[in-house]
């Protein structure tokens, strides 16, 4: 009888604890908010060009009379607004997955790639770019060209994170302690840098760093999302087979090193 009341217990705060429904009521708002965003981004602009007339004339055909209008709403929909919706979307699923990634990593709900510096040095390498770009880093720029500032500012972020790595492993384990305590000081290194570099600047490199640090999507184009599409992918698709290391982390390094995930 005692079994048996226990058993119920279990089940009742086992039911009580599930958050599964919930989360799938979520997930469903979310993605109904995020159709209602992207129609609305689609719709709505400078110019009167809409979506719903778009997809209307290339299932009836324009009249001749509009031909014109039809054509330059076309361009408007496909050409400009579309790839501006499309990367700002996989933006913000890349930025959502790897925050949760890193979430479960550090096993600290607020943790972010400011917290270990990889921020730091991803605008340190941009800031290095946007200022030194015509002196010190001008063979960098030569190669690269227009690629310059986002390789300089992805190699800063790898930079900091191999530098981070090294500093926290000790004999093929990785104290996250370590790392949180390296990251903090090895952003507030790259601030410090980055300061000394927005010192040096001009008035025309000032107003260009103002403009990267408030970033936009001005500059989407299909081709850009054909480079950066792929990867975003790829990587939001691998991220789901590391949910069962990442939940055993949870639980601590002990734990999960003795459920087999390689700590």
């Amino acid at each position: 009888m005692a079994e048996q009341s226990i058993a119920a217990v279990g089940r009742v705060m086992a039911a009580e604890g599930d958050r599964s429904a919930r989360a799938r009521v979520a997930i469903a708002l979310l993605c109904l908010a995020l159709t209602l965003s992207v129609f609305l981004s689609l719709t709505s602009g400078a110019s009167d060009a809409s979506a719903v007339r778009v997809i209307r004339d290339w299932f009836t055909g324009a009249a001749p009379a509009d031909a014109a209008l039809a054509a330059r709403d076309q361009l408007i929909v496909y050409d400009i607004r579309m790839p501006r919706v499309l990367l700002g979307v996989l933006i913000g699923a890349a930025l959502a997955v790897c925050g949760a990634v890193m979430q479960g990593l550090f096993r600290n709900p607020l943790a972010d790639p400011g917290l270990i510096g990889v921020s730091a040095g991803s605008s340190l390498g941009a800031v290095a770019i946007i200022v030194l770009g015509t002196t010190w880093l001008a063979p960098f720029t030569l190669a690269f060209g227009t690629l310059a500032l986002p390789l300089a500012a992805f190699f800063g972020g790898l930079a900091v994170t191999l530098l981070l790595y090294a500093i926290a492993t000790r004999r093929g384990r990785t104290s996250v302690a370590t790392m949180l305590l390296a990251g903090i000081a090895i952003s507030a290194l790259a601030m410090a840098l980055t300061g000394v570099l927005i010192f040096m600047a001009d008035d025309r490199q000032l107003r260009d760093l103002t403009f990267w640090q408030l970033g936009s999507l001005a500059g989407a184009t299909w081709p850009k999302i054909g480079t950066v599409g792929p990867v975003i992918i790829l990587a939001l698709a691998a991220m789901p087979f590391l949910s069962r290391g990442l939940n055993a982390l949870a639980l601590g390094e002990a734990t999960a090193g003795h459920l087999g995930i390689p700590v």
